[in-house]
């Protein structure tokens, strides 16, 4: 399900006039432009991301006013044919925090009444809506939306963990777990050789040590192959930019981490490595020199390193996290009126959920 292109202006409920709202009509790099002028920017709000990479068709929606972007959302639909009911999925957006701007309340809930509109009134979608893991912003997103009629779900998966990178290293050393702290050690003493780029030839060593684990590993998980998408992330504008970071040992990369700037949080995105990484503990030295790449070059707080994963991964997010970072929980919020749209979703989920106990299944055989 596609709505056709529309534009059209809008006086909004909250106080936003005047605005221009486009609908599944701009290119993506213009998408592109537009979102790389917020400090809300989500890899998952990219037109890269929202390609159609899950089996769902991608929808978007940028409100300007006097040509400047306002907000904006990209949305994943999931419709079953003939009822033309489905869900409309918002993946940590929508953005609204223009840089340089004061925090504005009332455009946050614009751009959610925009959502509203378009997804529930005019196509009688089931929306939801997941905000982006800010410790900062996130409560007040949270606030706004519970406010307007969203209605929190239940789930422990948006949980994402956080480390406060505008700490000095000696500050950072001490909010390190203790055994955090003792593995670093190793690792550093290992003498490996970080490097942190963005070049093509950078690009494909990270892929190849990913593809090597990935057939090691017998991983199967939604979004494996987002990791191809790495050539084009590496040159978007440089408010967004995918950067590289790679440890070499005898001059072979063993392990790599991608890593992105995006508006005001730094993000851990991709991550790979051999047997022999791990007995160098080459991952700690990797996440070390990222979170010192970007305390010197960016204005960053938050480094997300994503969910907790297995009991092993979960591990090393908390311990890296220390004493000054954070399991931040995050909600979905929901939202639909139409009684045949809640009906499509919930099958929706009932398969959603039997395809996630059989992938957990497989993972562990």
């Amino acid at each position: 399900m596609r709505a056709a292109a529309i534009e059209h202006s809008s006086s909004s409920h909250h106080a936003m006039d005047d605005l221009h709202v486009q609908i599944d009509c701009l290119s993506d790099a213009d998408w592109h432009a537009a979102l790389a002028q917020f400090s809300d920017i989500h890899y998952e709000q990219t037109a890269l991301f929202g390609a159609g990479q899950r089996g769902e068709t991608s929808s978007h929606l940028l409100a300007t006013e006097t040509g400047k972007p306002m907000f904006g959302a990209r949305v994943g639909i999931y419709a079953v044919p003939v009822l033309n009911r489905g869900l409309a999925l918002v993946r940590f957006g929508p953005f609204w925090r223009r840089a340089g701007d004061p925090l504005d309340r009332e455009r946050y809930s614009a751009a959610v009444q925009a959502l509203i509109d378009e997804y529930c009134t005019r196509r009688k979608l089931y929306l939801i809506v997941r905000p982006r893991a800010h410790p900062d912003i996130y409560p007040i997103e949270s606030e706004i939306l519970t406010g307007m009629g969203l209605h929190p779900g239940e789930t422990t998966e948006l949980a994402r963990y956080v480390v406060d990178s505008s700490l000095s290293e000696d500050d950072q050393r001490k909010s390190l777990g203790q055994q955090w702290r003792r593995n670093l050690k190793a690792a550093l003493a290992n003498n490996l050789d970080i490097r942190i780029g963005r070049s093509e030839d950078d690009v494909a060593r990270f892929q190849s040590v990913y593809a090597a684990m990935v057939d090691r590993k017998h991983l199967v998980y939604p979004g494996i192959n987002l990791v191809d998408l790495m050539p084009q992330l590496t040159n978007l504008p440089d408010a967004m930019r995918m950067r590289v970071a790679l440890a070499y040992h005898e001059g072979k990369p063993v392990a790599g981490l991608a890593f992105a700037v995006n508006g005001d949080l730094g993000y851990y995105v991709f991550g790979a490595s051999n047997d022999t990484a791990t007995e160098l503990k080459a991952g700690y030295a990797l996440q070390w020199s990222v979170l010192n790449w970007l305390r010197e070059n960016s204005n960053v707080k938050w480094y997300e390193l994503g969910g907790p994963g297995d009991p092993g991964i979960k591990q090393f997010k908390k311990g890296f996290a220390g004493k000054r970072g954070m399991l931040l929980p995050i909600q979905e919020f929901h939202y639909c009126p139409d009684m045949v749209a809640r009906s499509v979703v919930t099958m929706l989920f009932v398969a959603r959920n039997m395809r996630n106990t059989v992938q957990r299944w497989r993972r562990g055989n």
